[in-house]
């Protein structure tokens, strides 16, 4: 039988195995140009987020106008129908180009005139706030402002108790958030009620003021030199026409002063104010179209 020769089995010795240094510099070299990436692929949604943390200021163009009812029109007179007015005053309203506006003295045949005629806006209360409510409205342009809040506080007027609404508005591209109350306080002789609500709007005031959020406020005081240093003096409201309510006592507006205001917080600069008497406003009411562009500077702190 053939011998058969088997190879003899090599063992080798092998000492102690070393780390493999080749392959742990690549992996974390790896590492550090995939965290490389990622922060290169965030910068710019840290670079939002920075920037959106920044304050912010806004701006817009502000306006108050009393539209006379329709009731005080009916028949003959130097005015025409509460409708047709209204109609104008939609006109004037857009031609201005006012983002948000108070309204006083609206009634239901010319609440349903205004929406139909400011399809770009929203109106509050409308008449969700019963009957005496329709006499004051809030308008203001969907696209531009969201309303996140809404409310309000009874006054007396004219012998009679009626509601004035305040909305808190979000400006959509900033995210900023104010307030607009819409006064309309009792006329003639009635300086006891103009008084006590007067006094009610100052509370008012100073409560939304409590929340961080500027101001507004749009009004047919039927007052003049006392609503303005009313409201100056006991809050941070301060007239888009002027005046300077100081420690050494209240002057208001030099021009020639009207009934109606517009006025807001310290943070806000007016410019731009106009009592807007053109052609379709003088049809439409006994009262100045008044409207101001306003810059709300950013907010402290934030």
């Amino acid at each position: 039988m053939p011998r058969v020769t088997t190879a003899p089995s090599v063992t080798h010795a092998q000492g102690p195995q070393r780390p493999a240094r080749t392959h742990t510099v690549t992996v974390t070299l790896a590492l550090v140009v995939a965290l490389a990436a990622s922060l290169l692929v965030g910068a710019p949604a840290r670079a939002a987020v920075e920037s959106a943390r920044k304050p912010t200021g806004f701006g817009f163009k502000i306006g108050t106008f009393n539209v006379l009812g329709s009731q005080h029109t009916r028949g003959r007179g130097g005015f025409a129908p509460g409708t047709q007015r209204a109609r104008w005053t939609a006109g004037s309203i857009q031609k201005r180009g006012i983002d948000v506006i108070g309204l006083q003295e609206v009634q239901k045949d010319q609440l349903r005139v205004l929406r139909n005629r400011l399809p770009g806006y929203r109106i509050w209360p409308g008449t969700s706030l019963g009957n005496q409510g329709v006499r004051l409205q809030i308008a203001f342009r969907k696209r531009q402002f969201e309303m996140v809040g809404h409310g309000s506080v009874v006054t007396r007027f004219d012998r009679q108790r009626r509601p004035i609404p305040w909305v808190r508005l979000r400006d959509r591209r900033t995210d900023r958030r104010f307030f607009v109350i819409d006064v309309h306080n009792s006329p003639r002789g009635m300086e006891g009620e103009r008084d006590s609500a007067t006094a009610k709007q100052v509370r008012l005031v100073q409560r939304l003021r409590r929340k961080g959020n500027p101001v507004f406020l749009t009004a047919d005081a039927n007052e003049k030199r006392e609503f303005y240093c009313k409201l100056t003096a006991r809050t941070d409201l301060r007239a888009a026409n002027g005046g300077n309510p100081g420690a050494r006592g209240c002057k208001p507006p030099k021009r020639r002063l009207r009934i109606d205001w517009v006025l807001g917080g310290r943070r806000v600069k007016f410019s731009h104010y106009q009592e807007d008497r053109g052609p379709r406003v003088r049809k439409s009411s006994d009262h100045e179209l008044i409207h101001a562009r306003v810059r709300v500077r950013p907010a402290r702190g934030r």
